[in-house]
């Protein structure tokens, strides 16, 4: 720490206390630059927001920054990674100071971070400003397992919250949730906990460095590989499973439609637990079956007279089974899925692999991104630390960042770039040109990779591309193009995506409430994510989705929504904002 970063957090820490405390919003936002952002996480309203420019800040606050009720500000010194510091905003040349701080606020103890640039006068004002509830006042978070057997149910001897999906997700909820002393069951259909990784295909790898993909409480170990195998992290799953202690029933699925009864507001769930009913009556349900739900393969005319064999990247087995061993192979999609089954089938003896694109697919090199994440998640760092900087840089901010810097980005991958287009492979940069913006996934629901070796088998016409085409016809041993050309097949693999998680549950939870849900996953126009760890749409019911870091940071404002509203803080009626302080 500087002592010149010291003295610029501390001056304007002092005028955003005096504002905040005054409930002066002319004075709080004047301390922002015009470009400036406000991230709220539950303090100003029971929402999560992300405000770009003084004017939407301003309107956000107008009567609730009083409600707040924000004071006792006080400066981060006692934690080095946390101390006033220089820095530099990602993708620009411009430096300032990042100081972060604590508060209390009407409903509990809050912290926030603020990055600061010169303005065109020579002050100090906020680029980015982020403030969140940490924990609610008497119910603080524990720092250890809570080891009491009946910590799982309510003195009615239901869970207060039913958690659907025992994987990376559903898992760090609980943990999140038992240490906040809210009564959790996962339910799992499979036989294992980590099934939904362990019967994925073999060569299955994380694309993200450990740091980004580690759990909630329990990083992986220091010689844990930087790219996690997909069987090692089903293992670890069930270890995560066990060791935090958490309430899990593995071969247990929902039967029928769950139905809410919005007043008391309960659900009535019914389970089949190894072949056992039993009944719920859980006040909220959670869905964390991940972002996309049943495989998604498109009606393709003449289907039934191909002789070979059709699947989808969902059912592959992987190309060690000796299957695919001479055999010609066409992958059809052109996503994460389908070049790690075509550098396997590559690898495992497949006599030709020719992959089916019919549009541009954003690609970007493992290194690049693996450097982006070591930067922000630094094994030297502690991980909830990480996670609460990385996370106080709105994802809209980094998003326009990224599109003004594209070039740059563009020339990193020259090498990479120029494999593909000797192979025929067609790629672009994202949606406006914000390709490298590691949430773009949430945009597009895939249409990306990180390549890994892919591209060097490409170039190589190891995998060979037909690009912008798509099917027309199967024929008895092949597929016809829409350019009317014919390629033979004895497999044909559909890595074709995912039906959306929203639609996925049309079947479990019904038409009527399917119709009053938002939407699920993506981002919304303010670049948060939609319908997930916030009011859906409907009383009761919540979603879970994203990557490893966004399921551990997000568990907590989730946890904070449904701890408030046991403790009778909030109320809910089902229309956006769900959640509404109590009178």
């Amino acid at each position: 720490m500087t002592a010149d970063a010291h003295t610029v957090a501390t001056a304007w820490l002092s005028y955003c206390s005096s504002s905040l405390c005054n409930g002066d919003i002319d004075a709080f936002t004047s301390l922002f630059l015009s470009t400036g952002w406000l991230r709220d996480l539950l303090v100003f309203s029971w929402d999560i927001r992300s405000l770009e420019g003084r004017h939407k800040i301003s309107t956000y606050l107008s009567g609730t920054i009083s409600a707040a009720q924000v004071t006792d500000i006080r400066l981060v010194t006692d934690i080095a990674e946390l101390a006033p510091r220089t820095f530099a905003i990602p993708h620009t040349r411009a430096t300032g100071v990042e100081l972060t701080f604590r508060f209390a606020c009407r409903n509990g103890r809050g912290r926030g971070n603020a990055r600061l640039l010169r303005d065109i006068d020579g002050a100090y004002r906020a680029i980015t400003v982020l403030t969140e509830l940490a924990d609610l006042h008497g119910h603080e978070e524990a720092r250890v397992p809570l080891r009491e057997s009946s910590s799982a149910f309510t003195a009615t001897g239901d869970p207060y919250v039913l958690i659907v999906g025992a994987a990376q997700t559903g898992l760090q909820l609980a943990a999140r949730f038992k240490r906040m002393q809210i009564s959790a069951v996962v339910i799992e259909r499979n036989a294992r906990i980590g099934d939904v990784w362990r019967n994925r295909y073999p060569s299955l790898t994380l694309h993200t460095i450990k740091g980004h993909h580690s759990f909630l409480y329990e990083p992986f170990p220091a010689d844990w590989p930087e790219f996690t195998p997909g069987d090692k992290l089903a293992d670890w799953l069930e270890h995560y499973a066990y060791t935090q202690e958490l309430d899990v029933w593995t071969s247990t699925v929902i039967q029928g439609q769950p139905f809410y009864q919005r007043d008391p507001g309960i659900w009535e769930v019914t389970v089949i637990r190894d072949g056992t009913e039993v009944k719920l009556r859980p006040t909220h349900l959670v869905l964390a079956t991940g972002p996309l739900g049943r495989p998604q393969i498109p009606a393709i005319p003449k289907m039934e007279t191909f002789s070979g064999r059709i699947l989808h990247t969902e059912q592959y087995s992987g190309g060690s089974c000796g299957s695919y061993v001479g055999k010609r192979v066409v992958v059809v999609g052109a996503g994460g899925s389908s070049i790690d089954v075509c550098e396997d089938l590559v690898l495992h003896g497949a006599h030709s692999v020719t992959m089916i694109q019919r549009s541009p697919t954003s690609v970007l090199s493992r290194d690049y991104v693996s450097d982006m994440l070591r930067a922000g998640f630094p094994e030297s760092v502690p991980l909830e630390i990480a996670d609460f900087r990385w996370s106080s840089f709105p994802p809209g901010l980094l998003r326009k960042l990224m599109a003004a810097d594209q070039q740059v980005a563009l020339d990193a991958q020259t090498e990479l770039h120029e494999k593909l287009r000797k192979g025929g492979f067609k790629f672009d940069i994202g949606p406006e040109g914000h390709w490298l913006h590691l949430l773009v996934k949430l945009a597009r629901n895939g249409g990306y990779w990180i390549d890994k070796g892919g591209a060097d088998m490409i170039a190589d016409g190891r995998i060979a591309v037909r690009s912008g085409v798509s099917l027309q016809r199967f024929t008895k041993r092949g597929l016809v193009l829409d350019d009317g050309t014919h390629t033979q097949a004895d497999v044909v693999i559909f890595a074709t995506g995912y039906v959306t998680m929203r639609e996925s549950n049309r079947e479990l939870l019904g038409d009527e409430v399917v119709s009053q849900i938002d939407e699920v996953y993506g981002l919304d126009e303010e670049g948060e994510l939609d319908g997930s760890y916030r009011p859906c749409g409907y009383p009761g019911l919540w979603f879970a989705t994203g990557d490893f870091f966004v399921s551990r940071f997000m568990s907590k404002p989730l946890a904070l929504q449904l701890k408030a509203t046991q403790l009778g803080l909030l109320r809910h009626d089902g229309h956006r904002p769900i959640i509404t302080p109590a009178s």
